[in-house]
This record gives C-alpha cells, structure tokens and sequence, in this order.
C-alpha cells in the first residue's frame, strides 16, 4: 500500500526523509515500509508491505474532511497524508518482502544486532598529523600540520572512522577506511592512528548555507588535501605524515571505548605516546633537503638505486633524512669504488635496497630504536648484497626477465600522493623493444585511489580537484631520481585502464632521443585533427607485442597492400581489419617462439602503420604476407619487424554471461537449459575436493603449480597414504581456486558451454561460404565435448561480448569444407563469409576481424529452442571529434583526463540490465535499446572522442530497486596470511541501526528478479557450498603432513643414494630457499594495490589477487596475469638452481651413467632444501620485521624437485633394464 505525501520541503533527500518519518513509522510498530521523494518535488510516497500497516499510519496521520488527526510534522512543514491512487511499484514490494525474509532468517539465526544507542562519537578538540620518532629508546610523535576545529564529531562507524568538523564557517570530512589502519594507541581524551595510506578529504562547502535550510545536503567536494591546517602545506607532506593524532573531549570517554573494543574490528592498544614538543626537522624541509641530495647524487650513483631510495621515503617506509644519510654513504662508496652513473654492477645493487623494504617494522613502543638508525640500515643493505652475491654464484638472480619481457618502473599517481614501484617485467612493445637499453628512460604511471582502484564516479561528490591534479601531472610531467619524465602515449588498453606511458629524455645514436623523434619515427600524424584518433593511432605502439619477427631476416622485402571486400553497394566491408600470411612465414613465427607444437594459423598483428589479423592463405609461396587497406591506419616507415600481439594456437572455453543470457532468454531457449549448464559446472566444483585425483585434475585445468609439478606431488602424497587436506596452505590453494571459479559462477553467471567454444573471427579469402554460414575449426581440446570436423552443416549461436542490443546474437549454419579444401588448414578460427548485404561481425555488438573473438554454442537443446530472434543494431558511423588542425600533445592529455571523468561505460551497462530484467520485452524495451545504442557510443569514445549524451540518459526512467543478482557477494577475506573465511552478513537494510554517514555510494534495494538471471543466482548457495563441499577441515590429531612428507621421500631417496649424504648441501639449501622467498616477498608487494601492504603468499601461488567483495577488478584480472606469468618464472628459475639443471652445459648429449649420477647430485640437491624448507625457525636468514609470517611454497616446490628427480630416476632404471634384457636376447 502506497501513501502519498504532500507539502514536503523541496530540498529534502531520501535519506533524510527516511529518518524523519522512522519516529512517526516505528512508534506505530511498524517495520516493513520505505519512502521515496522526486527530486526537489514537494511530494513523496510512502510505501508499506502490510495494507494494514499504511491504514494504521493513515488513522494517525491521514486527512479526513475537515478535521485533521496528529499531524505529521517534517522540518517545520505540516505534511499531507492520503491514499495513494495508483497501485504500489511491484518492485518496492519485493524489496520490501526481501528484507523482511532476511530479518526473519537474522532473528531465526539468533545473530545479534548492535542496539541503536551503540554508536561510537566523539566530540573533536583538535586533528594532527606527523610522524613518529625515538627520543633515546622512547617513541614519541613529532606533530607536522595542526588542526583547531571550531566544532566537530569523529565517528566510528561500521567500515570506517568519519570525521566531520568545522573550521573558519568551511566543514570539512576525514574518512579513514579500517583496512588502512595498522594501530590506534589510546589513551583518556586522545587516540594516535597509524596508517598504511593517506585518508580520504572532502570539503562540505559553508555552515552557514547549511544553517540556512536544514534539508541543506551539500555534494561532498573530494580534496587532495585537509585545508585549514597550520602550516598550510599539508598537501607536501601527507604522503609520508602517516600518524594521525585525534584529540577528543574525555566526557564519557571509557564507557564509550567499551561500545569500540566490543566490536572487535581495530587493532587497539592502550598507552601513551610521548609528544615532542619541538623538533629540528619538517617534512617538508626534509622533503626539499632530500630532493636536492637525489640531484646532487645523479652524477655518481646509477638511476635504478636512486628510484629505490626514492621509493623508501615516496612510499612512507623511512623519513627523508634517514634516507638522505643512506644516500650519502651509497654516494661515498660509489665515489671510492669509482662508480659511475652508468655503471651496470654498482657497489649495492637496487634489489638489495628495495630487499629493505620488507625489513622496516612500523615504528611502536615494542620495536626497537636501533632498527630505525642509519648504521644499523645500512648493515642490513649490506647484508642483503652478500646474500644476493651469493645467489649470483649459484644462478639465482634476484628479477629474471623472460626473453619477451623488459624491467620497467611503475609510478601510482593517486589523489594526494605519488608512490613508486617496480622495476616489473612488463611485456614488449614496439618503443620498449626499440629502446630495450634505455627502458629505466620510460615509465609506466597508474592515475587511481589510494588503495588502487579506479576513481569512482558518483553523483554526490566532486572529483575536479582530483582530475585538476592528474591533468597537472602530465602538464608538469614527474621528477623521479633526477630525472624529469614527461607524457609520451597510451594505448587502447591503458586508456580504459587509466594508465599511460612517460619517458626522460636521453642520449641515442649520436642524438636526443624525446617524445619528438620517438613519435616521428613511429609515423605520420599530422593529418589527423582528432585527438581521440591520434591518441588510438600512436596508441598502436605501446600494445603489447611479447614476439617480433624481423622480416628482412625472413626474406620478406615487400608487403604487399591489398584492396578490401566489400558488399555490392560500398557500405560494408567485409574483410575489415584480416589479411593474409605464407605457411612458411607462419611456421617461422612459431619457430622463432619456440612454440613448435602449436598449428596456429592466424595471428593479431602490429606492422608499421597497420593492426589487425593475418589468416594463412595456402596460395601465397614462400614467406609472404599481405595487409589489406582497413588495416592501414598511418603512414609508416617503421617496416623492418612483424609484432605479434596474440596468436590462435588453441581454443578458448565459451562462457556466458549475464548480457548474454537474459537475450538468450528473450530469444525463447528455456529455463531448463541455462540450468543443466550451471548445475554441471556447481556439480565439478563441489566433487573437486572429494578426491585427490579430482583436485588433482582440477588444479591441472586451472594451471596452477603445473610447471611445478604441483597435480603429480598431490597425488604422490596420496601414494604414501598422506592426503594434502591435512595442511591448511595446501588446502587453502585450492580452496581459493575453486572459490574463485564458484564466485565467477554466482555473482557474474560465468557458464562454461561444454558445447560451445570462443574462437578468433577471420574471413573466407576463397569465397566458398554463402551469406548465413561460417566455419568454425577449433583443436581437439578436454573441455569442447565436440570435434570440429563432425559438426558439419548444424546450426549455431554466434555472439561477440558485450551483448547488450537483442539483435548482438545470431544464428548461422556451420559448413566444413572438403578435406582438400585450402580452408581446412585454419585452425582456431571462425571464418566469416565475403558475401552478402552485410558482413555479419558487424551484426554481433559492432564488431570486425581485427582481433576480436567471438562466442559459438552448437548445443542442440539451446539452438532448436530459439522461437525468436532480432534484428542487428544498425547505428550510423560516428566521426571523430575534430579540432581543426594538427594535434597537440596537450590535446591528447586533455582528452584523457576527459575520458577518466566522462566515461561512464559500466553505469549504462548496470542500467541496461537493471531495465531489462524489469521489463516485460526484456531487451528488446525500447529504452533497453537506447541503452544499447549509449553503450555502443561509449565503447567507441576512446576513438571517436565523442562522450555519450548523459542527459539522455537521465531522461530514462528507472527506479532505485535493483535485481538480487546485482547485490554485492558476502565479503571474504584472508586470515592468518593463507586462510579464506567468509564474514558475517553486513547488510544495511536488516541491521536496523544503518549508519548513514558510512555511506561511500548510493544505498541499493535489491528484490527477487523472476527473469532466468535471478533464478540462476538463487540456485547457488554459496555458503552451504564452501561449509559443505569446498571448505576443508583440517585434522590436528594425524601429526604433521610435512612429517611425514619428508619420512616418506627420505625413504625413497635412501634406496637410490644409499645414505644421506645431502647434509653439507643445507647452506646452499638456506640460500635457495632465502632467494625464493625474498622474490614471493617481493611479488606479494609489486603486486599490492597499496604502496605498503602485501598481498598474501597464497595469492602469489594462486597467481590471483584476492577481492573480498567477489569478483576481481579488470585491473586486479590483468595484475593477476602478470603475477601468474612472474611467479611461473621464477618457480622455473627456483627449480633449475635446486635440480643443477645450469651445471649443465646447454645442448650435451650424456650417456646413461652420467645422466644418472647427475640425477644423484640433483637428488641430493633437492632434499637438501626440502630439509631446509621445513625448519620452522627463521634465524638462517634475515627476518622481515614488517610482517610476522613464515612462507609455506617453499617446501611444495622442494618436494616436487624431490619427486621429479625420482620419477627421472625411475625411468632410467627402466631404461637400463630394457636395454640390458635387448642384449642379453642379442647374444641368446
């Protein structure tokens, strides 16, 4: 039942309306009701689930002729009460009976509610920042920047402290996530928080406006700094003023910190802090002392040691004159050493700096002073060189870098703060390929938050001030180690990542190398007047390109430049974005890659001026390939190299998603079908724990510890009789890998088709398809249940992602050429026709055949049961934004801060899903297809510079209830460093105590969608399926697996090497093991979002970043690969020092005896660090001070060096005995 409410005041919000009526509602006992106002409308709705219930509330408040009952009184403003007269909003009323569900399931579940007088405020007396320092032995805090607030109240809320205050008539607002929080020390009237990152400002505008209307809600003006501070300088020095001092009145001050400790969810500690009151040293001062040092010390020390002292005092871990005085000793020695700039192998090498890093404690009262002065640091820098020395001698080098990558630095800009990273591998491009002995000149920079997210666009804060300051980074460009960089160019993917490439100038081939003479020898650009396309076409630069091939070397002198194919009217193209490559030239991609087993026939390319796929064409002879004019995109000197940016060399799994299932829903295929696909998937995921031989299987799929050898160690151990759930890292590795995919599964419908595969599109050059068939040729492979050539002439799905427009998915007939036919060669590929009215990529969600791929399902039940299909968006070509004459670099950076603020891609794709699930034609609604057509606008604003019209956006009507399936996941996170457990529901609508200054974003109402996506969502139950089928319980009472582990192994060995004799290998053993685990140290902190907190061992084994609220990042997904690739590389590099793989020389041939006693020597090599790898004390190698943890890879790695050298063993044995029994049947 609906009531509507009249003469409200106009500049009243939801929210405030909502507490204004809670009195009235709640004093009637009333629980299930929400409200709702339109905008600065004088009316509202009030909307209850119970008729009942709203006629109660009408009996108060309601009008009856003449004679009025209790008014209802908001703000001063006598409100009006009556029955509404149009029916209640459907979706209201799910939401509504959702919550009511959840707090029935709450008050059922016994969980408590913390009481509504259970808030945490204090009233603030004074704000401070600084740092901490030792007086003698004793810490005491130096304040840097003071704040005397006029009035003011800090919070703590449920996810963070909020701070509100007064100065000069300007509120202002402090937000501290407790994620970010290390310590807070307490004392009566007074707490000192220690930070990872610098908190969060905004600006609330005049108390005086606000004095003026109480309904007054100012929009939240985000800072790049707290204004009203003395000194006035806090911008320079928050990122390293990381001790925050709050002062509060004592007034009820234990009963209240009874309310916080009880909660359970900050580090707090009581005691004293002492303050200084005076100090020799301002940050600021220091900061300015420490950046004329770094000058001054650029004609001496190398670049790469001077980036990883800038790094201690940029990333918070030292104050900028300790790390002054460490820089004058680096400069000393450098100088006694006769060291230059230039200088390949420096005195102390950066990775035992930045090994420095992990062995800084947070300063407190429990940790000594010593570790903080200059002596004792500068010990430990020199003890790490020795150690890193010592790895040298044995192979193991500290950052190995794969052929097709290349160490470059990474700089994070956030909203007040510059961190400093790296050097990472980063895959090749064509300038890092061209300039690989310069590449510490160029630099990746990250614009993002302080924890690395993206900026988040919301409708109730101002983020200019944070754009104004990115835009003022690549205006200025960054000074780091003596160097200025400067903005150079972005690609495609960096744009929509929001990160970009710097470069300094230097010296090269007799000449100045600058953004100038790098962009000029790129190509010509002076014709293009857009600066999105310039952007896009310098772009084609920086893609990643891991192989390139030099054509000249290839007998390739000419390329040739061949026409497209196009439709008979001119107006579509047919072949846009593929051409064609020789077998030969193919076959030598693949042999210069060393990827001799792959059969790939197309491949996506960079050459000069041109990107897009070459497809092998049988007819062209010798190492041939042509580009067709669509693929030109500037004129290019550039010729001499082919890059690859990807190859088709295996079939990639068909998923759906949730666009693609609700047009998949509209277009008739039935609910069943969607079902039996999700439940064969939930049913592999919970019988992957069951047995070993499923996790091992399971484990092999998801490519985790495969080149380790970690499925066969698995199964190794079951052979002994020991089962790895025993051991909490071992089974948190594959809880994680599996709760991955279930939460892929759950919140963002990611199906697996087993009849269904994703393929690269290319183009019939033979013309033998008709206009409405294709030809889908894949590689047999373990999750396609189907091969290739028996799916001649069947009906297929075609879609592309993202399908957002009805008519983004179409069928087509598969037809399998004749076994002679040059169109069998392809593999991998899905080859389009060349004729008809229009090419049909361009049908699928506006695509083409310059590298993208499409999604094919062949299902019989899902193809038979389409009733309905639509018609493709047609939407006409849009010009790029021109400005009228040749582009500037300025004109580029501009754009790019105007796509980081304008883009608004991800909130039409939300809306898009929210409207089709809500109405009844689903996506065929016409304000469904104006959100396609805005989406489509906006996929192509990175090249056309021409933002969606966001007023014709807001002009679609929409509601604030959005479908359960778009809810956040229950939070997750890891505890104890290797440990998943979930958290308790945390949700506002049901706790009944909603603490409305903790909101970072808009409050959702989520109700039950009846369409197939909330009904798929429902069906899992995540909870029941990680307690029931994927969380393991480890046993205490069988003792140690590790034990055992070694017992059994030693056993083994004993037989082979008949003694122990890999005792005085232990040494060596601690080296390995102490260079593995300072490079996982290492990647756990190059890998972090945050400049300071690690991710976790686990994670780095996983090779996947961590995100408790569900589902990675893009951002999070692309690091995750990364990480992935880094780790297998050094897992690699880690083996070949344990195995002696380097003692032998590359290339000899040995005989059997010598095969055997080297596999003796690895053998003892490996159990050497396996013994090693189970010491639980850490006194062999240095400590990490900042973080309490012990690694657990080491020892799975050792074991599966042990095993594979045993496995080696036994099949030399057989060897010699098949050889022995063939001789002795000669002789016979």
């Amino acid at each position: 039942m609906d009531v509507f409410l009249r003469n409200l005041p106009s500049r009243l919000t939801d929210k405030i309306l909502s507490t204004q009526l809670a009195t009235a509602v709640e004093a009637l006992g009333i629980e299930d009701w929400d409200c709702q106002k339109f905008g600065n409308k004088t009316f509202g709705i009030l909307s209850f689930l119970h008729p009942q219930d709203g006629e109660r509330f009408l009996q108060k408040h309601g009008q009856r002729p003449l004679i009025a009952q209790t008014p209802l009184v908001i703000l001063g403003n006598i409100v009006q009460c009556q029955r509404s007269n149009k029916p209640p909003n459907p979706f209201v009323i799910k939401s509504l009976t959702k919550s009511a569900d959840k707090r029935r399931q709450l008050v059922h579940e016994r969980k408590p509610v913390e009481a509504p007088d259970g808030k945490v405020i204090f009233d603030i007396v004074r704000l401070s920042c600084g740092y901490f320092e030792y007086a003698g032995q004793e810490l005491s805090y130096t304040m840097d920047i003071l704040w005397n607030p006029d009035e003011g109240w800090a919070k703590f809320a449920r996810r963070m402290l909020i701070m509100e205050f007064t100065i000069t008539n300007f509120k202002r607002r402090v937000e501290i996530p407790y994620r970010i929080i290390e310590s807070i020390v307490y004392k009566a009237g007074q707490f000192t928080i220690t930070l990872w990152e610098s908190p969060r400002f905004f600006d609330l505008g005049l108390v005086s406006l606000a004095a003026l209307d109480e309904a007054y809600t100012p929009c939240k003006d985000r800072q790049t700094q707290l204004s009203g501070g003395s000194p006035l300088n806090h911008h320079e020095v928050l990122g390293q003023a990381l001790i925050y001092r709050l002062d509060v009145s004592p007034s009820h001050f234990e009963t209240i910190m009874r309310r916080l400790s009880a909660r359970g969810t900050l580090p707090l500690c009581q005691g004293r802090i002492l303050l200084l009151p005076s100090s020799p040293y301002k940050l600021a001062n220091g900061l300015q002392e420490f950046k004329r040092t770094i000058q001054d010390s650029t004609k001496t020390v190398p670049f790469g040691l001077l980036y990883q002292m800038e790094a201690l005092v940029k990333n918070g871990f030292l104050l900028p004159w300790t790390v002054q005085a460490l820089l004058r000793k680096l400069t000393q020695l450098c100088k006694a050493k006769r060291i230059g700039p230039t200088s390949k192998q420096p005195p102390i090498s950066p990775a035992a700096v930045k090994k420095l890093f992990a062995q800084i404690p947070f300063a407190s009262s429990e940790v000594d002073a010593s570790n903080f002065e200059v002596d004792e640091l500068w010990r430990q820098i020199e003890e790490n060189e020795e150690q890193i020395r010592n790895g040298l001698l044995q192979g193991m080098k500290p950052g190995i870098i794969r052929e097709n990558r290349i160490p470059v630095h990474r700089v994070n800009i956030t909203p007040t703060k510059m961190t400093l990273h790296g050097p990472d591998p980063e895959a090749k491009n064509r300038i890092l390929r061209r300039f690989a002995d310069h590449s510490d000149y160029f630099i990746r920079v990250q614009f993002c938050e302080e924890d690395g997210a993206d900026v988040q666009f919301s409708t109730n804060v101002s983020n200019s001030h944070i754009y104004q300051r990115f835009k003022k980074v690549f205006r200025d460009g960054i000074n780091i180690g003596g160097r200025g960089y400067g903005f150079l160019g972005f690609s495609h993917s960096s744009l929509r990542s929001h990160s970009a490439w710097f470069m300094a100038t230097f010296s090269h081939e007799g000449g100045l190398a600058s953004y100038f003479t790098v962009i000029s020898k790129l190509g010509s650009f002076e014709n293009i007047y857009s600066p999105a396309r310039c952007a896009a076409r310098i772009g084609q630069a920086f893609s990643e390109t891991p192989v390139a091939i030099s054509l000249v070397e290839h007998g390739v002198k000419n390329v040739k430049v061949i026409p497209d194919i196009k439709s008979d009217d001119g107006n579509r193209v047919f072949s846009d974005g593929v051409g064609t490559i020789s077998q030969s030239l193919a076959l030598a991609i693949q042999s210069d890659t060393q990827r001799h087993e792959d059969t790939a026939t197309c491949f996506q390319i960079r050459w000069a001026g041109a990107k897009g796929m070459l497809a092998v064409d049988p007819r062209l002879e010798g190492n041939a390939m042509c580009v067709r004019e669509s693929m030109v995109k500037f004129a290019s000197s550039d010729v001499a190299n082919l890059e690859i940016c990807d190859m088709a060399n295996k079939p990639i799994p068909m998923v759906l998603n949730r666009q693609m299932i609700k047009i998949l829903e509209d277009m008739g295929i039935p609910n069943c079908w969607f079902f039996r696909q999700q439940n064969f998937a939930l049913d592999n995921l919970r019988s992957v724990t069951e047995t070993v031989e499923n996790t091992a299987k399971f484990m092999k799929r998801q490519n985790i510890g495969h080149g380790m050898g970690f499925p066969r160690f698995l199964r190794r151990l079951w052979s002994f009789g020991i089962d790895y759930r025993r051991d909490r890292f071992l089974s948190s590795v594959v809880e994680a890998a599996v709760l991955r995919e279930l939460r892929l599964l759950k919140h963002k419908a990611r199906i697996p088709i087993r009849h269904g595969v994703t393929l690269f599109g290319i183009m019939d050059e033979f013309g033998y398809l008709e206009e409405g068939q294709v030809y889908v040729a894949f590689d047999d492979d373990g999750f396609i249940h189907d091969r290739s050539n028996n799916l001649h002439n069947r009906r297929m799905i075609i879609t592309r992602s993202p399908a957002l427009h009805p008519g983004d998915i179409q069928l087509a007939t598969n037809i399998v050429p004749p076994l002679s036919h040059p169109l069998r060669v392809l593999r991998n590929c899905l080859v389009f026709p060349q004729k008809g009215k229009r090419d049909l990529p361009s049908c699928l969600s506006g695509g083409d055949l310059d590298g993208d791929t499409y999604g094919i399902i062949w299902d019989h039940d899902a193809v038979r049961q389409v009733r309905r299909t639509f018609l493709p968006a047609d939407y006409p070509r849009v010009e790029p934004v021109s400005i009228g004459r040749t582009v500037q670099r300025e004109d580029m950076t501009d754009f790019y801060i105007q796509f980081m603020e304008t883009n608004q891609l991800g909130l039409i794709a939300v809306r898009h899903m929210i409207l089709a699930d809500q109405q009844p034609e689903g996506t065929a609604d016409p304000d469904c297809l104006l959100l396609a057509s805005m989406h489509s606008t906006a996929v192509d604003y990175s090249k056309t510079g021409k933002p969606v019209d966001m007023n014709e956006f807001k002009k679609i009507k929409t509601n604030r209830y959005r479908p359960d399936f778009l809810a956040p996941a229950p939070p997750t996170k890891i505890v104890n460093r290797n440990e998943i457990s979930f958290d308790n529901p945390d949700d506002e609508q049901v706790q009944g105590n909603e603490d409305q200054d903790d909101n970072t974003g808009p409050i959702h109402k989520y109700y039950e969608s009846e369409k197939i996506n909330g009904l798929l969502f429902r069906a899992i139950d995540e909870r029941q399926i990680w307690s029931h089928n994927v969380k393991i319980t480890n046993p205490t009472v069988l003792g140690d697996l590790w034990d055992e582990t070694q017992k059994s192994l030693r056993r083994e060995c004993q037989r082979i090497l008949r003694d122990n004799s890999w005792g005085p290998l232990e040494q060596e053993a601690w080296n390995v093991r102490s260079f593995y685990e300072d490079a996982v140290w290492n990647m756990s902190l190059e890998f972090s979002d945050n400049a300071s907190l690690r991710i976790t061992e686990l994670e780095v084994f996983t090779g996947a970043i961590f995100n408790a609220t569900g589902v990675q990042t893009r951002r999070q997904r692309d690091r995750s690969i990364q990480l992935k690739d880094e780790f297998d590389s050094l897992v690699q590099q880690t083996e070949a020092v344990i195995r002696k793989k380097s003692a032998r020389p590359p290339g000899e041939q040995l005989d059997e005896a010598q095969m055997m006693a080297h596999c003796k020597t690895a053998l003892r090599s490996s159990m050497a660090c396996l013994n090693v790898a189970c010491f639980k004390e850490e006194g062999r190698r240095s400590g990490w001070r900042r973080v309490d943890e012990v690694f657990q890879s080491f020892k799975v790695i050792a074991a599966c060096c042990v095993i594979k050298e045993l496995d080696v063993w036994n099949k030399l044995e057989e060897g010699l005995m098949a050889s022995e029994l063939k001789r002795k049947m000669i002789v016979a």
